[in-house]
């Protein structure tokens, strides 16, 4: 029963990773190409790097448009965001203790920072 549903989780997480695959042709360019576990944690950092530094600049934005208490209360909710996506991420990146943790995991780091990217992006508007 236990081996069931980490299979079954292994697999949820690793269609999830394809999941950003289909949204960004680079990453997907660079999935299609992969031929090792390496080389698909490769790609999913290069692609982590792209979403983090949206991040980052999603971030300041988003900061710099709160005034008095929500500012603090943004920078409160990010640093705890980052810990819940570190976390998170290893939790993911441990299910099966098979190298396709590491797909797994890198691409739970993508996904959530995407994620995060978008949501701060939101906060200001267009």
């Amino acid at each position: 029963m236990i081996r069931t549903s980490l299979t079954a989780g292994a697999v949820l997480l690793a269609l999830c990773g394809v999941a950003s695959a289909a949204e960004n042709a680079a990453l997907k360019k660079c999935m299609d190409g992969a031929n090792t576990t390496a080389d698909m944690v490769s790609c999913n950092a290069k692609a982590t790097k792209v979403q983090d530094d949206r991040l980052n600049r999603a971030y300041k934005t988003a900061l710099a448009a709160q005034e008095g208490a929500r500012k603090q209360q943004l920078q409160d909710v990010q640093r705890l965001w980052i810990k819940y996506r570190d976390a998170n991420c290893a939790f993911a990146g441990s299910a099966t203790g098979g190298t396709l943790d590491q797909v797994n995991g890198s691409g739970c780091v993508l996904d959530m920072t995407q994620t995060r990217a978008q949501e701060l992006e939101d906060l200001v508007g267009p």
